[in-house]
């Protein structure tokens, strides 16, 4: 089974004054994402604002910012509009978190921005009295750009896509250039000791093995004392060729023939996101309801997508397998 498609999450930012705005911005988007107001549950009593945001600039995949007219400045002898400040913090925290191609603002068109901004094109609205429609444009460039975001690897402070790159780079590719440039690999069985119990050897007729990679829904079922419960279903075999050795998982049962051997691998590479997660945010807000299996959702999510994006289209369609660890 595909694992299931997952919603990303957008963070919307803007003073207090421009709240009926951030709301028209979020009717645009809630249909697709899940979209939360800062006004909404993000800051909770005896909680550090400063240590709220830094938890939540890690946490969302996506940031609007709402550059509204807030107030006036004189900036080199000329009164302007300007932005609440608090607005502008919140917005260069998230650029530094998650990136700029994940990080926008809605730009009143009378709001003179900050002079590192000049030359950028940001999306703008007038404001009128249909706030909906006076966000539509801005709304809707902004959604493209998120659009061509998911379709992107994505770094950020935790490990998942990283961890893909070197999944794929230093295993998949290793595997199937080991079955091109060998002629024979061997089938080894070992002990719980390790000690090898059997071992056969097999011509290569296939060049082209098919990888069965069984991704978990939890990273807790990476985890050894969970990992074997979920494997009960298969036999821990590796794949010996002129090149190394390759760890894998057969089904039970008397060893097919060659033609027929379907291999499995779990990619435990991934354990190391939740000793992550466990250690980027706080305990009291990985406490909050979702919030931790958010995070692993989301790794999971990036891991999966960056293997999609690095292997050909080929070997995806007819080689590569990915599947749901049940």
């Amino acid at each position: 089974m595909k694992p299931p498609a997952r919603r990303c999450n957008i963070f919307i930012a803007s003073s207090s004054e421009a709240l009926p705005i951030a709301q028209a911005v979020k009717q645009h988007f809630d249909q697709e994402w899940d979209v939360d107001i800062w006004k909404e549950n993000i800051f909770n009593p005896n909680w550090n604002y400063l240590e709220t945001l830094l938890n939540r600039a890690s946490y969302y995949d996506y940031c609007i910012a709402i550059c509204a007219a807030d107030d006036a400045a004189r900036i080199r002898e000329e009164t302007v509009k300007v932005t609440r400040d608090n607005v502008v913090f919140e917005f260069g925290l998230f650029l530094g978190r998650i990136g700029p191609n994940r990080t926008f603002l809605i730009v009143d068109e009378e709001v003179k921005l900050f002079s590192d901004w000049d030359g950028i094109e940001v999306a703008k609205y007038r404001a009128g009295s249909d706030l909906v429609s006076a966000v539509r444009t801005a709304c809707d460039s902004i959604r493209k750009e998120i659009n061509v975001a998911e379709k992107l690897p994505h770094f950020t402070m935790l490990p998942s896509t990283s961890l893909a790159i070197g999944y794929c780079n230093n295993f998949l590719r290793r595997v199937f250039e080991a079955f091109e440039f060998s002629e024979t690999y061997s089938i080894v069985k070992r002990n719980d000791r390790g000690d090898i119990i059997e071992e056969t050897s097999h011509r290569i007729v296939d060049r082209q093995p098919q990888i069965h990679v069984l991704l978990p829904r939890h990273l807790q079922d990476l985890q050894p004392e969970w990992l074997k419960q979920r494997t009960s279903a298969y036999r821990q075999i590796a794949v010996t060729t002129r090149y190394r050795e390759f760890p894998f998982y057969i089904g039970e049962g008397p060893t097919p023939d060659v033609g027929e051997i379907r291999l499995f691998d779990i990619p435990t590479t991934l354990l190391s996101s939740k000793i992550a997660i466990e250690r980027v945010f706080d305990a009291e807000f990985l406490a909050l309801e979702d919030t931790a299996q958010h995070l692993e959702s989301r790794e999971i999510a990036n891991f999966e997508r960056t293997i999609r994006l690095m292997m050909p289209d080929k070997f995806e369609r007819e080689y590569l397998k990915l599947s749901v660890l049940e």
